[in-house]
């Protein structure tokens, strides 16, 4: 009776040790609203903070648990009027490696509104990129990693997290927006001929 009671004490212990860890693991994601600028899904234990990126300023989602593992988010206005969407995306793609100094490491892969890629910056650290346009703005999400293998290891996280944000507001002025036209109106003056005098005959 001794040793069931012992064995039965031995598991409860090791389901009471097990939880924790399965909780911590299950990354129990919740919404964030941040800076009354946008909302992210993010796991309870990471925290966000304003941050100088290679880009240039943004805000910073951390994992509490691994403050190396931070990811960058950017929204801006799209300045190009392309209604292709995959042209849109290319151009704006290019544009933010310029700015922040990226040289692609994997092709670009297009999904319906966003394109993701593998990338290195000018210090050998190696970034994953993910842009989506909504509602006339560019979402760009970085992810830093000291080794291609890491990007690769936190690639579902951080898919998860950037598919996430939503801006909640729209730019105020749409560049792209055309002018509409009030077209000329057609003259509705009716045209009268001038009456031709009639001459007076006079016969002999």
């Amino acid at each position: 009776m001794d040793l069931f009671r012992l064995s039965s004490f031995m598991c409860i212990l090791m389901v009471a040790v097990m939880l924790p860890v399965t909780a911590e693991n299950s990354g129990d994601y919740a919404n964030q609203t941040i800076n009354a600028e946008f909302v992210v899904k993010l796991p309870s234990d990471w925290s966000n903070f304003a941050m100088s990126s290679y880009a240039g300023p943004a805000t910073g989602v951390m994992d509490n648990n691994d403050i190396t593992n931070v990811i960058a988010i950017h929204i801006y206005q799209n300045t190009n009027c392309s209604t292709i969407i995959e042209e849109n995306l290319k151009v704006n793609l290019e544009q933010f490696n310029s700015k922040a100094g990226i040289a692609n490491l994997t092709e670009p892969v297009y999904g319906v509104d966003n394109v993701t890629e593998f990338g290195k910056y000018a210090d050998g650290k190696v970034s994953n990129l993910f842009i989506r346009l909504i509602d006339g703005n560019v979402v760009a999400v970085t992810g830093t990693y000291d080794t291609i293998e890491d990007a690769e290891g936190k690639e579902e996280q951080f898919i998860k997290i950037a598919e996430s944000v939503i801006p909640l507001h729209s730019p105020e002025i749409d560049v792209c927006a055309t002018e509409e036209k009030t077209p000329t109106p057609v003259p509705t003056t009716t045209y009268k001929p001038r009456p031709v005098p009639t001459p007076a005959y006079n016969s002999t």
